[in-house]
C-alpha cells in the first residue's frame, strides 16, 4: 500500500510538472503566434497600401504621359507653324526685295505707285509674320519648359513605381514566412494544449486514486486501531479476571486460616476444661 501510494504520488508530481511545462510552452507559443500574426497582418496591410500607391502612381504616370503626348503634339504643331511662318517670311523678304527693285525701276508713276503699294503690303505681311514667329516661339518655349517638367515628373514617377514594385517581393516574402510561422505555431499550440489537457485529465485520475487510497488507508488504520483497542480491552479484562481470582483465593485462604484458628482455640478450651 505504501509503495503504491508513493508511486502514485510521484506520478502526480511528474504530471503536475508536465502540465506546468506544457502550459508555459503553450503561453509562449501563443505570444509568438500573436507577434507573427501581427507582423503578417501589418505586411498584408503594407502590401495592400503599396499596391494602392503603385496603382495611384501608375494613374499619375498615365496622366503625365497623356499630357506629355499632347504637349509634344502641340510642340510639333507650333514648330511646323513656326517653320511655315519662317518659310513665308523668307518668301516675303524676297518679294520685298523684288518690290523695292520694281519701285526703283518703275517707268511710270502708276507702276511706281503700284510697286510702292505692294511693297507696303509685303512689309506689313513681314511684320505680321515676324510677330507671329515671335509669339509662337514664346509659346514653344513655354511648352518646352512644361515638357521638361513633365519629363522630370514622368522620370520621378517611373523611378517611384520601380522602387515600390521592388518592395513587393520583400513584403510578399514576409507574408509567406509569417503565414508559415503562424501555421507552425498554431500546430505547436494545439499540441501543447492537448498535452496540458491530457496532463490535467491524468492528474485528475491520479488525484482520484490518491483520494481512494487515502480513504482505504484511513479505513485500514481505523480497523487496526479498533482491533488494537479490542485486544487492549481483552487484555484488561483478562488481567481484571486474574486479579479477581487472586483476590478471591486470598479471601478463601484467609477465611480458612480464621476457621482453623477458631477450631484450634475451641480445642484448647475443651482440653483445659477436662
Amino acid at each position: 500500500m505504501k509503495t503504491s501510494l508513493a508511486s502514485i504520488a510521484r506520478q502526480s508530481v511528474i504530471l503536475q510538472l508536465r502540465k506546468q511545462e506544457a502550459a508555459k510552452l503553450r503561453k509562449k507559443g501563443e505570444r509568438e503566434f500573436q507577434k507573427a500574426k501581427s507582423l503578417t497582418n501589418r505586411s498584408v496591410s503594407g502590401l495592400v497600401t503599396l499596391q494602392r500607391r503603385i496603382d495611384s502612381s501608375k494613374e499619375q504616370l498615365d496622366d503625365v504621359s497623356g499630357i506629355l503626348t499632347q504637349r509634344m503634339a502641340q510642340q510639333e504643331s507650333i514648330q511646323r507653324l513656326i517653320t511655315n511662318a519662317q518659310e513665308s517670311l523668307r518668301r516675303e523678304n524676297e518679294a520685298k526685295e523684288q518690290a523695292e527693285q520694281e519701285v526703283d525701276f518703275a517707268e511710270s508713276d502708276e507702276e511706281k505707285h503700284q510697286a510702292i503699294a505692294r511693297f507696303r503690303i509685303i512689309s506689313e505681311r513681314i511684320d505680321e509674320l515676324g510677330e507671329e514667329i515671335k509669339q509662337r516661339s514664346k509659346t514653344a518655349k513655354k511648352i518646352s519648359q512644361g515638357l521638361e517638367d513633365y519629363h522630370k515628373s514622368s522620370t520621378k514617377l517611373t523611378s517611384k513605381i520601380q522602387k515600390q514594385t521592388h518592395s513587393k517581393p520583400d513584403l510578399q516574402k514576409l507574408i509567406t514566412n509569417g503565414r508559415k510561422t503562424t501555421n507552425r505555431l498554431a500546430k505547436q499550440i494545439e499540441r501543447k494544449t492537448k498535452q496540458e489537457e491530457s496532463a490535467k485529465l491524468n492528474l485528475s485520475k491520479i488525484s482520484k486514486k490518491l483520494s481512494e487510497l487515502a480513504s482505504k488507508r484511513r479505513k485500514i488504520s481505523a480497523k487496526k486501531k479498533k482491533s488494537k483497542a479490542r485486544k487492549v480491552k481483552s487484555k484488561v479484562r483478562r488481567i481484571k479476571t486474574k486479579t479477581k481470582k487472586k483476590s478471591k483465593a486470598r479471601k478463601v485462604k484467609s477465611k480458612v486460616r480464621r476457621i482453623k484458628t477458631k477450631t484450634k482455640k475451641k480445642k484448647l478450651k475443651l482440653r483445659r476444661r477436662k
